[in-house]
């Protein structure tokens, strides 16, 4: 039935070349097929984005609360060697809570501000997760993890990626009795990044209130804790062109 099915497949890219009126068709014998490779890696980068909230009656009392849980940020920052620039602290946005009084009855002003810390050594992301978990007035946590050398993992799926199209146009160019000639066209799609991380990944960060973070009372101690693996798939669409086998000798 297998067979059947890519002989059949094989045949009708054959039959859809002879055809010249469709422009986006080659006019020579082609098989198309879609490759994929996957690899998973260990991150060797972090980030982790989260909010400071301060509410306060006064807000220049709640200035200074946020101001002090900054500090705070960039001592733990400097104890764990991360540079002062790999802490980023967004402007700070103030608004009034709706449907909450102060005890005189007057409004409750909110203090907001958005930081993002690159983890530029992994080893140092559990002392750094696990120091701002927990501490008041911290929310929306949101980590993100990559590798320093992407872009030759990136080089190594895409060339798996068109090794496996070219094995699966194998079979059924053998099942039309073709051989797999040149390669005519390639494009690949996005990389896919399979992982699953806390929150929002990290190029999702903005400087607007996310309403997809985690809420620091629901976040997984352990599971913000974790640098999980980075499972990437690379696809990619391959047109190779067909040839005919070569006469036997008697």
């Amino acid at each position: 039935m297998l067979k059947t099915r890519l002989r059949a497949s094989a045949l009708v890219l054959l039959l859809a070349s002879g055809g010249a009126g469709a422009s986006s068709v080659p006019d020579y014998p082609f098989v198309h097929v879609t490759g994929s490779s996957f690899q998973a890696v260990v991150p060797d980068l972090a980030s982790l984005d989260f909010e400071i909230v301060a509410p306060d009656a006064d807000p220049a009392a709640a200035r200074a609360v946020l101001e002090a849980r900054v500090g705070e940020v960039r001592d733990l920052a400097r104890q764990l060697g991360i540079e002062a620039d790999d802490v980023v602290v967004r402007e700070v946005r103030q608004g009034i809570r709706k449907e909450e009084k102060g005890a005189d009855g007057g409004p409750v002003y909110e203090l907001r501000c958005d930081v993002h810390v690159n983890v530029r050594n992994v080893a140092n992301w559990a002392a750094l997760a696990g120091g701002l978990l927990g501490k008041p007035n911290l929310d929306g946590f949101a980590s993100g993890f990559d590798r320093t050398d992407m872009d030759t993992i990136h080089d190594e799926l895409v060339t798996q990626a068109i090794q496996d199209a070219r094995r699966q146009a194998g079979v059924m160019a053998a099942a039309g009795g073709r051989r797999v000639g040149g390669l005519m066209g390639a494009t690949p799609e996005a990389l896919k990044n399979l992982s699953t991380a806390m929150g929002l990944e990290r190029s999702d960060f903005r400087g607007d209130r996310g309403a997809d973070r985690a809420r620091a009372q629901d976040v997984d101690r352990e599971q913000l804790l974790a640098v999980p693996a980075l499972k990437l798939r690379q696809p990619v669409d391959v047109i190779f062109r067909l040839e005919n086998l070569p006469k036997r000798t008697r």
